[in-house]
């Protein structure tokens, strides 16, 4: 038998454990669960990708699709016409890094960039953004790091896929300083390169030139990580 929980909006969720083994069991459990919600808003049900065969028999009991991960499709069906649903939007995070030594800046080349950029890439689901940036700046480049402050905040409405992208730009102390590529399928190249020379070359894209000024010019302007008890494990607060 299909069970469910309650919010606080009048909403109510399937636990998605619960769902039968067969269409048949399942086309009638939720009929009757329908039938039974007077004074609910929404219902809402995420079906894994292993019992996908569902989905059919939802749409045609007007749920619509919401949002959805590599594993599982979340659905939502109004359940009275004022209802409102949720906002969502797919979209990707992305973190960058700007590591400096002295004069020098930490750049690579990838096999789709004319010229050089800043290491960074995109951030992993369960994972911080301090987390994925050293990451990416040791997949990329074989320097360890220390994440120090964020400095700028990028929004792209068509990025990748076609979809919003949010790009995270950190400055970070260098740990190490010799040059070990571990992501050579996509890295062809990485390398300290004087300031100058990187901010003034035609290759490089403005988004990278302007951030780099700014962190450099604006020092005083940054984020960084602050304790903040949080309601939610896995946090990060920056100010």
């Amino acid at each position: 038998m299909i069970k469910t929980t309650e919010n606080r909006y009048k909403g109510i969720t399937v636990d998605y454990s619960s769902l039968p083994d067969t269409t048949e069991e399942f086309e009638k459990e939720i009929n009757q669960l329908i039938k039974s919600l007077n004074g609910k808003k929404l219902l809402w049900i995420k079906v894994p990708i292993e019992k996908s065969e569902f989905i059919p028999i939802l749409t045609n009991f007007d749920f619509e699709f919401h949002h959805c991960d590599d594993k599982n499709l979340m659905l939502v069906k109004k359940l009275v016409p004022v209802a409102t649903i949720p906002t969502v939007r797919n979209y990707t995070v992305g973190v960058g890094a700007i590591v400096r030594d002295g004069d020098n800046l930490l750049v690579i080349k990838d096999r789709f960039s004319k010229g050089y950029k800043l290491p960074g890439g995109h951030i992993d689901n369960n994972e911080t953004i301090k987390e994925a940036m050293k990451r990416e700046v040791y997949e990329e480049t074989g320097i360890k790091v220390e994440f120090e402050s964020i400095v700028n905040l990028g929004h792209f409405t068509k990025g990748q896929f076609e979809e919003s992208n949010l790009y995270i730009v950190c400055t970070a102390k260098a740990l190490s300083k010799e040059i070990t590529i571990h992501d050579s399928s996509e890295i062809v190249e990485a390398k300290w390169i004087e300031i100058e020379e990187f901010l003034n070359s035609p290759d490089t894209n403005n988004y990278n030139k302007s951030v780099v000024k700014a962190a450099i010019n604006n020092k005083e302007l940054k984020l960084t990580d602050q304790p903040v008890r949080l309601r939610v494990s896995g946090g990060e607060v920056f100010y």
